[in-house]
């Protein structure tokens, strides 16, 4: 699996692979949804990685679930209750887009939950009991498409290896 740097930014950003506004329900701006390239420093103080088919610079608008941990808190990502939201979204019906959002190899920082269609999907994340969750719509050019996991993907084996959950390696 690869990944990108992620982050929600008061302004467009430079040097971005992808970047979207956002605005709440209401209308409002929010910021600006932005995705680097994963082969560079941390592009801002709060940027933490997210699985890159999450991202897609031709994506089409959307609505996300945007779930941040609070500016220098973090969970262990094998932390139970990280575990218990896992399982949950698990549980429910398929988004386009769902990633976890970690810092390092095994800090979960939040997550990020997407559809393109209905966000009724998104009234409740389970990743919004363990920080605070915020919907928002998205403009096109970010948000990608995800197939749904064949499999629970609750195991990791070695930190910075998830399980696969489509495929195994060949031995």
């Amino acid at each position: 699996m690869s990944w990108l740097w992620f982050d929600l930014c008061p302004d467009p950003a430079t040097g971005t692979v992808a970047s979207a506004r956002v605005s709440d329900a209401n209308g409002t701006p929010q910021g600006v949804l932005c995705a680097w390239a994963s082969d560079q420093d941390r592009p801002t103080p709060t940027a933490a990685k997210v699985d890159s088919r999450a991202i897609d610079p031709s994506g089409e608008p959307g609505s996300v679930s945007l779930v941040l941990a609070p500016d220098g808190l973090y969970l262990p990502f094998d932390d139970p209750a990280v575990a218990h939201a896992t399982r949950m979204v698990l549980a429910m019906s398929p988004a386009d887009v769902c990633s976890t959002l970690v810092d390092g190899d095994d800090r979960f920082r939040g997550s990020l939950t997407g559809t393109h269609g209905d966000d009724g999907r998104l009234r409740y994340d389970p990743f919004g009991v363990l920080f605070p969750a915020v919907v928002l719509r998205v403009e096109a050019g970010i948000l990608g498409r995800m197939s749904s996991p064949v499999g629970p993907v609750t195991q990791r084996y070695g930190a910075t290896n998830p399980w696969p959950w489509d495929r195994f390696e060949p031995a």
